[in-house]
């Protein structure tokens, strides 16, 4: 084991006592409440969180080290809101536009009320083969110039000749409905020399 040896130049001598120091007590006063919350606004879906456009209250770690780097929010600040505010009026008239089309397309419909396809039939009224939704989507695009998607329309399984009702979904709130008239397509045979 070693020894030491004290110098008469060290600070620590035996029996030196240090002379006492006044004790303050330290105050500190908080000016200002820490921001635990960030308002924002989505730009993404996020699953149990919200919507795009959807102005959130997110705790400020959250929105620092996640929602700002990844860029799937921003701060919400007056200009952003007003801009919020608009696209969601343009997006509303937008739909009610698009309502309104829709059902002037299905007053269309029903004010044609038919379209008629001529089909090869046997003789008890019997189609070879049936109708398909296709066909019924050709026969209403001559006579509205309006394409609409085969999936929209819904229809019976048409195997005879007559008259069926059809409807077509133009919009969540919209349908429309007209008639399908199937007539028998007349044979027409060339004389042969």
């Amino acid at each position: 084991m070693r020894t030491m040896t004290m110098n008469s130049t060290s600070c620590f001598k035996a029996g030196a006592v240090r002379p006492a120091m006044s004790r303050s007590s330290l105050v500190v006063e908080a000016n200002k409440r820490v921001q635990k919350k960030q308002k924002v606004i989505l730009l993404k879906d996020i699953e149990k969180l919200g919507t795009t456009g959807q102005l959130m209250n997110v705790p400020i770690g959250y929105w620092r080290n996640f929602l700002q780097p990844q860029g799937i929010a921003k701060v919400a600040s007056e200009r952003i809101l007003e801009d919020l505010r608009k696209q969601k009026e343009n997006a509303l008239r937008a739909k009610l536009e698009e309502k309104a089309q829709s059902q002037a397309f299905a007053n269309a419909l029903s004010t044609i009320g038919k379209f008629a396809l001529k089909k090869k039939a046997g003789d008890k009224d019997q189609l070879f083969g049936s109708v398909t939704k296709q066909e019924i989507v050709d026969a209403i695009y001559q006579q509205t110039g309006r394409s609409i998607a085969d999936f929209e329309l819904e229809m019976p399984d048409i195997k005879t000749l007559g008259t069926f009702e059809c409807s077509v979904k133009l919009h969540p709130e919209v349908t429309g409905t007209f008639n399908v008239l199937i007539q028998r397509e007349k044979n027409v045979q060339s004389k042969k020399k």
